[in-house]
């Protein structure tokens, strides 16, 4: 049985408790080869490849010369080559963006439709690696968040259907929408269609999650991004909300507070049991009370994994 009818015979959940798997086939690996890949990706993302080339991996955005996120990926070192996992609607978009400076550097882009992207939440094996590292073993090449206990797994699709069976004997399953919420819960956000061109790294809080280093050298936007973490103040930063009213917010969507004025934009939402919740960038003094349009949310500031730098 093929990967692709085997998942599809799965009755997979849209949330559950932790731990659970998810399958997250909202997410593309884009590989990078060449024996310039590494140089070149240092000078088009936010994150520092050196830290991903000592068993690290990075959220990095590829940004506008405003400083702001075009597209987003989080990025892995795989023996010579380095891969890039990024929205699957954007998958084309990233490549296209990534290819435009590329001149005559000797580096490809290309979708690795070999590789399956599996996620774990709670309860990882023993041999997952520590937090924010990546390690590569019998089941595949995994990818630790580095605050909370979640990681993707990137498999073989020969290999697919026996490391799911054998994670999945012991946890819950779900879709897409499961990852998504681990996603919230960990506080990594990453540019959705919708959202392009929108946020600063440190909008985002890479500068939390390391997907931006302000030491790493030039890099399309860096001066912009460098100019606000030295000298400015970010008025607002990516916040967690959870609501209850019945509605899929989407990424890049404008929410308003109690007087009808614009709140923040909306990183990424999922679906739970109690209606929803969602990454948000939002101002620091926020009440969490918010509305899509004139509907009420009914919602309220959820927590994050980590302590928000606010520069008073």
């Amino acid at each position: 049985m093929s990967w692709s009818d085997f998942i599809a015979a799965q009755a997979l959940a849209n949330s559950a408790e932790t731990p659970y798997l998810s399958h997250c086939d909202h997410l593309a690996v884009i590989r990078a080869h060449g024996e310039e890949a590494g140089h070149y990706l240092q000078g088009q993302v936010s994150c520092d490849l050196r830290e991903v080339d000592q068993q690290g991996h990075r959220n990095g955005m590829h940004l506008t010369l405003k400083g702001r996120g075009l597209v987003s990926a989080r990025i892995v070192r795989d023996g010579d080559d380095y891969l890039l996992l990024c929205p699957a609607d954007l998958s084309e978009a990233v490549i296209k963006a990534l290819m435009k400076y590329r001149l005559r550097a000797k580096v490809e882009f290309s979708v690795d439709q070999e590789l399956v992207v599996l996620g774990l939440a709670g309860n990882l094996p023993a041999g997952a690696p520590d937090h924010g590292n990546s390690a590569e073993t019998d089941q595949g090449l995994w990818l630790r968040y580095p605050f909370t206990d979640h990681a993707l797994l990137l498999v073989k699709q020969d290999n697919a259907e026996q490391v799911w069976q054998t994670l999945a004997a012991d946890r819950a399953t779900t879709g897409a929408n499961g990852w998504q919420l681990a996603d919230i819960d960990a506080g990594e956000g990453m540019v959705y269609p919708g959202a392009q061109d929108l946020f600063l790294p440190q909008v985002l809080n890479y500068d939390v999650t390391a997907g931006v280093n302000f030491k790493k050298g030039c890099y399309t936007g860096q001066e912009v991004v460098a100019r606000m973490h030295f000298k400015g103040k970010l008025k607002q930063r990516m916040q967690r909300i959870n609501y209850s009213a019945d509605v899929d917010l989407t990424p890049g969507e404008t929410l308003r507070d109690s007087n009808g004025k614009a709140a923040g934009e909306v990183v990424s939402a999922a679906r739970t049991s109690q209606g929803g919740a969602a990454l948000v960038v939002l101002r620091k003094d926020t009440d969490g009370v918010l509305f899509r349009e004139e509907l009420a949310l009914d919602s309220q500031l959820g927590a994050l994994p980590y302590s928000l730098p606010w520069k008073e």
